[in-house]
């Protein structure tokens, strides 16, 4: 089967909104029908979220998380003085540009219990890469690991 990803417009949180929903197959009938929006333009608050005008609470973010099946991490809105944050965004820009290279020296961090995390996720994220590199997993798998990947699921 063959697999064709849409275009991710930038990183910001409204085109990953977008990406997502277009991953899924679905268009915005589907989620105003979902949220039971109505009205006159039922599409207004998922178009403002889009287009970054408002971003989500984080009860409806939570919802959307559910509704597109992924993590919310792939969906939040980033806080880059937060380096899991960082490494999220990189695995977003590897949609961009696919096959990027990306060195982290983690031999240099202060050996804290959140710095070990942090090197958890990008081993973790290594391997995963490679087993998509040597066709271990599919690009889709790849990208449903990394809409599903969840290293800190208490921030929300």
């Amino acid at each position: 089967m063959y697999f064709k990803k849409p275009t991710l417009n930038n990183l910001s949180q409204g085109a990953r909104l977008e990406y997502v929903r277009r991953i899924r197959h679905m268009d915005m009938d589907d989620v105003a029908d979902y949220f039971r929006y109505g009205g006159n333009d039922p599409h207004k608050t998922f178009n403002s979220y889009e287009n970054n005008y408002r971003h989500p609470s984080k009860e409806r973010l939570k919802d959307i998380a559910e509704l597109y099946e992924v993590s919310i991490n792939a969906i939040k809105e980033y806080d880059f003085s937060n380096p899991i944050d960082v490494i999220y965004n990189l695995m977003w820009l590897e949609e961009e540009f696919p096959y990027y290279e990306i060195y982290f020296d983690t031999s240099s961090y202060e050996q804290t219990e959140y710095n070990k995390q942090v090197q958890t996720a990008i081993k973790e994220w290594k391997e995963m890469r490679d087993k998509r590199e040597n066709y271990e997993i599919s690009d889709e798998e790849y990208l449903e690991w990394k809409l599903n990947y969840d290293l800190f699921s208490e921030y929300y």
